[in-house]
């Protein structure tokens, strides 16, 4: 085979998208370690109904060869990122292929392409919309279920994005915790006392999710946005995307797995996110929630793996800047392992920590903790117009 039996089209109709999302599926079918976006999820993602759409300019590509779709990649100037930094990037997503150098070569030849195109200087990913997005290139941990947070691929991605000229920005970590039967009293009386030294105070369980949106949910994202600006490919949630996560929040998110820290005027300074781990129940569904079109099988398949896991993820922890090194870490850790403990979690799975990010890798050091996965952004410099990939 050749790169002259491969097509690269552009994606430009709903035909063309649901190919688009449909081939990482098939690319990955029977493979029990991956866990699949849901496709009604990657269709609002890639269309005007994803509320950073017009943070974007955008291009998703297939490949084609035979008349079957033999990889896909998306391209994208992040305006609001490159704005932030004063750089000329775009990134690139969704990089999927079957094993094949060719095809490889033509889709990151589309991405650079369009990079020349729009005068950018540096491509790098795999990176998304946000830092919410999925992002990074597996390179440890094939043999660990993904989450649905994150990509799961297969080893042959790494040699072929070398072999095209690209190079290692940035790692990712992901850690795997194992509970241990109950809590050290020492971690109590720890967790205790940094309360009342800075006059902080956990809102309470009996607090319903309705009323903790309604009176934190912006304080909630003016600290995520405060805690992890400045880290590797983080762009400021803006309000629309805000108001668009707090509508899901409502629906998705169990009230005793948010774990909110405020002061003596009710001003949040942490934020601690987790959630069940779905991924056995997501890998049978192959994205979709029902069955032949209409049976809700999938759906309630993964409702049940919720109300009962095994193992939980830690989607999010921020702590307003004032108040980082002062210990409102170790109260969202405790809050974290005690309401852990009290659902029979076995295990618990760290969010992606940069590699360079030591001080948060070492807040799980007195824990029975593991390096499950590490995770890879790629960056290539555009030299000139007529480089080739």
């Amino acid at each position: 085979m050749t790169n002259d039996d491969i097509q690269i089209i552009e994606v430009k109709t709903r035909r063309d998208l649901k190919r688009f999302v449909r081939f990482h599926n098939w690319l990955y079918k029977g493979n029990k370690f991956f866990v699949p976006a849901l496709e009604i999820d990657e269709m609002k993602l890639f269309s005007p109904k994803n509320p950073s759409w017009d943070e974007v300019d955008l291009k998703s590509f297939l490949a084609i060869r035979g008349g079957k779709v033999v990889g896909r990649v998306s391209a994208m100037v992040q305006k609001t990122y490159n704005k932030l930094h004063n750089c000329k990037n775009v990134r690139f997503t969704r990089f999927d292929l079957i094993d094949d150098c060719h095809v490889a070569h033509e889709l990151l030849d589309a991405v650079c392409n369009f990079a020349r195109e729009r005068g950018m200087e540096v491509v790098h990913g795999p990176l998304g919309f946000n830092d919410l997005d999925k992002e990074g290139v597996l390179i440890e941990g094939f043999d660990k279920i993904g989450t649905f947070a994150n990509f799961y691929n297969y080893a042959y991605y790494k040699s072929h994005l070398e072999e095209a000229g690209f190079e290692k920005e940035i790692d990712w970590l992901e850690f795997s915790v194992q509970m241990p039967e109950q809590l050290d009293e020492r971690m109590l009386k720890i967790n205790e006392r940094m309360k009342e030294r800075l006059g902080l105070t956990v809102v309470p369980q009996n607090v319903s999710k309705s009323k903790i949106l309604k009176r934190y949910g912006k304080q909630i994202f003016d600290v995520i946005n405060e805690n992890y600006a400045g880290l590797h490919g983080v762009i400021p949630i803006s309000d629309v995307v805000r108001d668009d996560i707090l509508k899901q929040f409502k629906t998705i998110i169990r009230r005793e797995h948010v774990y909110i820290v405020v002061d003596k005027n009710d001003k949040v300074v942490g934020f601690g996110l987790t959630a069940p781990n779905i991924s056995r129940s997501l890998n049978a569904s192959r994205g979709k929630l029902l069955n032949f079109g209409f049976l809700p099988i999938n759906a309630l398949r993964i409702k049940l793996e919720a109300m009962r896991p095994k193992v939980a993820d830690m989607c999010l922890v921020a702590v307003d800047p004032a108040y980082r090194g002062k210990g409102v870490n170790v109260i969202l850790i405790y809050e974290t392992f005690e309401c852990m403990l009290k659902a029979k979690i076995k295990t618990l799975e760290s969010n992606l920590q940069l590699e360079t990010n030591l001080a948060i890798q070492a807040e799980l050091d007195p824990f029975n903790k593991e390096l499950i996965k590490r995770r890879r952004c790629y960056k290539k410099v555009l030299s000139s117009p007529t480089e080739v990939v």
